[in-house]
């Protein structure tokens, strides 16, 4: 008989078929889009935890437990070189990158700015090294070379080969400073960045601050990310005297856009289901008021109430189901095409990097979403046949086999 029941709600839903087609369409076009904006939001949260990561906040970084607060040359890493081979043996470590660093003032014969001095390795591979613009990266075979951001180079009147002079602390507490000569302009997504960063050679930075061979910054690149801070309290208990410090902690933005993810994706497709539950509701009740005598004749030859109500959530259950697997289909061909290409909105480039994001999305979407839609999608189908289906039990048979269609 459940069988008999199911068919027939299958069948029911064909009678009208326009309606229904309507109503199976705004389904699989619902399922589409909301599917395809959590995946296009994903990306967008992904892609700017990947650029700050990239660019502006390890994973993990090791610092003296003084020089975040005072930034002053003399609070180095001791032991660094040791730290660093040690640091290069764990399994969870991807990459250690050790730079010297300076907040001093870069002027031109135009202008002048505050700025971060990063001392760097030449010939290491640094995140700033796929944003370049013009000219090389820093080099030993140059003489003072600096890279500059496209902001700062704008701001000062500085093009490649043009000469800025760095202003900061040395370690004995005194002004000094020196020429460089830009040899690169960089443009990242952060256009904040880019304005109050520069790059130097460590050697060059460090002869000036007279610190030697020390570093002030260890950054780690872990395998992942999420679990920074399980490995950065096993690095604070092997190195007692220097600051460890998690991404999260370092930017409590990243962590909060991080743990919104998730939400943001079930968010706007919860939106979406609503739209299509008053949808459904709104098909099913006229369905159900069309059929008032039809009902009641079934009724009144022996169909029970739990059949009939049965008949038309299953009636509901087919309307939403019909367009969900294809919508599901639809999205996934889509955010597989959009995540290799990308969705470019250069036009808006200028006020996404404000915001440190870049001008390409590439929507992506963990597997297990899809999975937890469907399961989404067919809880909504049960509530909205709740209704339309519980009106149908309110019907008086003999009332029903009187009216006039």
């Amino acid at each position: 008989m459940i069988a008999n029941i199911i068919k027939l709600g299958w069948k029911n839903i064909w009678r009208n078929t326009t309606r229904s087609a309507v109503v199976i369409t705004a389904v699989l076009l619902g399922t589409w889009a909301g599917v395809f904006l959590s995946a296009f939001f994903t990306g967008m949260v992904q892609s700017y935890l990947d650029n700050q990561f990239k660019l502006t906040v390890p994973h993990i970084e090791l610092t003296h437990p003084q020089f975040k607060d005072l930034y002053r040359p003399e609070y180095s890493i001791p032991g660094a070189d040791t730290i660093i081979s040690d640091l290069r043996q764990r399994s969870f470590v991807e990459k250690v990158s050790a730079q010297s660093l300076a907040s001093g003032l870069a002027q031109s014969a135009r202008n002048s700015y505050g700025v971060t001095i990063h001392g760097i390795l030449p010939g290491r591979t640094h995140g700033v090294n796929t944003y370049l613009k013009e000219g090389t990266m820093p080099g030993n075979d140059q003489q003072n070379p600096v890279l500059v951001g496209s902001k700062l180079a704008e701001r000062l009147g500085l093009e490649p080969d043009s000469r800025v002079v760095l202003n900061f602390q040395d370690a004995a507490g005194n002004i000094t400073g020196g020429a460089f000569r830009v040899v690169g302009i960089f443009d990242s997504f952060s256009s904040v960045f880019d304005e109050t960063n520069v790059f130097v050679t460590q050697s060059d930075l460090n002869q000036l601050m007279e610190v030697g061979d020390q570093v002030h910054r260890l950054s780690l690149t872990i395998t992942d990310f999420s679990r920074a801070n399980s490995y950065a309290q096993q690095l604070r208990t092997e190195f007692p005297n220097l600051r460890v410090t998690t991404w999260g902690e370092a930017a409590p933005e990243l962590q909060y856009s991080f743990q919104m993810t998730d939400l943001m994706m079930y968010i706007v497709m919860v939106i979406i289901i609503i739209a299509l539950v008053f949808s459904i509701i709104n098909t099913m009740l006229m369905a159900v008021l069309e059929r008032t005598r039809e009902l009641g004749m079934l009724r009144a030859i022996g169909m029970n109430k739990t059949r009939v109500f049965a008949m038309v959530v299953w009636e509901t259950v087919f309307l939403t189901m019909v367009g969900t697997p294809v919508g599901l289909f639809l999205s996934w061909l889509t955010i597989s095409y959009f995540g290799h290409a990308g969705i470019d909105l250069g036009a808006f480039s200028e006020g996404l990097n404000a915001y440190g994001l870049g001008a390409v999305v590439y929507p992506g979407l963990p597997p297990g979403y899809y999975f937890n839609i469907t399961l989404l999608i067919a809880c909504a189908a049960l509530l909205s046949a709740l209704y339309p289906a519980w009106k149908t039990l309110q019907l008086n048979p003999v009332e029903a086999i009187r009216k006039i269609n």
